[in-house]
């Protein structure tokens, strides 16, 4: 099984949200962490400018496209033809994000999810944290607590977040006996 843990920091929870960050994780490891320069400046918060914003050094940010090209190359490569499990903090807002950035796939025509996004994305098999922890005997535990991580500083980070969610789903995964099966877990950790 191909897991892959994600999560992003954007300018709002709303339809029109635009990406400002995303990290990405793989089950072995492997990290992609992007920062973006191309946000909706008229949707930043006070909160966003001092819990995201803040920390993010502007020279290494990149544009839409060029994030689609790396997120693109990452998960292709990590894919190698099989489908890759998304694995998010919440039920859809990451997920959809990462999504909207392969509009840049198509350029000329208007992007359409059920037809245009990779066959190793475009599947009803992503799976949300909050709903495992949510069946699980810590359903009202803080994630960082949950992931017994050290180093909890970099909240709000995209890549450090997606480190989070890797580290809940690999404690959760006892709960989930039909996940633990699919997961070759003693290569993990």
């Amino acid at each position: 099984m191909k897991l892959v843990f994600i999560d992003t920091e954007f300018t709002g929870e709303h339809g029109k949200a635009t990406l400002v960050s995303l990290g990405l994780v793989t089950l072995d490891n492997k990290k992609l962490n992007i920062t973006l320069n191309d946000y909706d400046r008229s949707q930043v918060t006070t909160w966003l400018k001092k819990n995201v914003l803040s920390k993010i050094n502007k020279k290494k940010s990149i544009d839409s496209k060029s994030a689609y090209k790396k997120v693109s190359k990452f998960l292709n490569n990590y894919s190698k033809g099989q489908k890759i499990h998304l694995v998010s903090a919440g039920k859809t807002l990451d997920i959809v994000l990462l999504f909207d950035l392969y509009k840049y796939s198509k350029p000329k025509r208007k992007f359409h999810w059920l037809h245009d996004l990779p066959g190793y994305l475009n599947h009803s098999s992503h799976i949300d944290l909050d709903t495992m922890i949510f069946f699980s005997k810590f359903r009202n535990i803080n994630k960082i607590k949950l992931s017994n991580l050290k180093n909890t500083k970099n909240k709000h980070d995209a890549l450090y977040d997606a480190i989070v969610v890797r580290a809940c789903f690999l404690k959760l995964i006892k709960y989930f006996p039909i996940i633990k099966k699919s997961i070759n877990i003693e290569k993990i950790r």
